[in-house]
């Protein structure tokens, strides 16, 4: 969020994540200018009520941590986050074709979650049932494969 803030200046940001990681974050942003524009919510996004009114909710590598049920549920509740046009961004870890990748030394600790990695089939399909609009996916080759997910809140006046 820090990144995003420097870049754009009219941004505010929450961040939502679990009480630790709140902390360390806003340890880290103390000094920064931009850190009166980002406010940590302590919570736990499967069981909090989250807060609304936003225009984008973001999702980055962490839905594959979760079995799908709980991943599909997390979806849910960052929709009704949304307001009506808003986006709906997931950045994730694709599936790693094991017997086609060079494995290097470096992948040894995301090793232990490869079973984990989806394809972005099982968002697109939630999304979809969710009557989300203009759904894309953007392939993206870092260490491992990465995926991009983007889509639109239906506006309360769209068919």
């Amino acid at each position: 969020m820090l990144q995003i803030c420097r870049q754009n200046p009219d941004v505010t940001a929450t961040v939502l994540d679990l009480p630790l990681v709140c902390d360390v974050g806003q340890e880290h942003i103390r000094p920064e200018p931009e850190a009166d524009r980002i406010k940590f919510l302590k919570g736990d996004a499967l069981t909090d009520a989250l807060p609304e009114d936003f225009d984008l909710v973001t999702f980055k590598s962490m839905l594959h941590d979760w079995p799908e049920r709980e991943a599909i549920r997390f979806i849910k509740n960052a929709s009704r986050s949304l307001v009506p046009g808003g986006t709906l961004l997931i950045f994730e870890r694709g599936p790693i074709e094991m017997a086609q990748t060079e494995i290097y030394y470096s992948m040894i600790p995301f090793l232990l979650f490869v079973h984990s990695f989806r394809a972005p089939a099982l968002y697109v399909k939630q999304l979809q049932d969710l009557d989300f609009q203009e759904i894309s996916v953007k392939n993206v080759c870092l260490d491992t494969p990465f995926f991009i997910v983007t889509a639109k809140k239906k506006n309360r006046n769209s068919p």
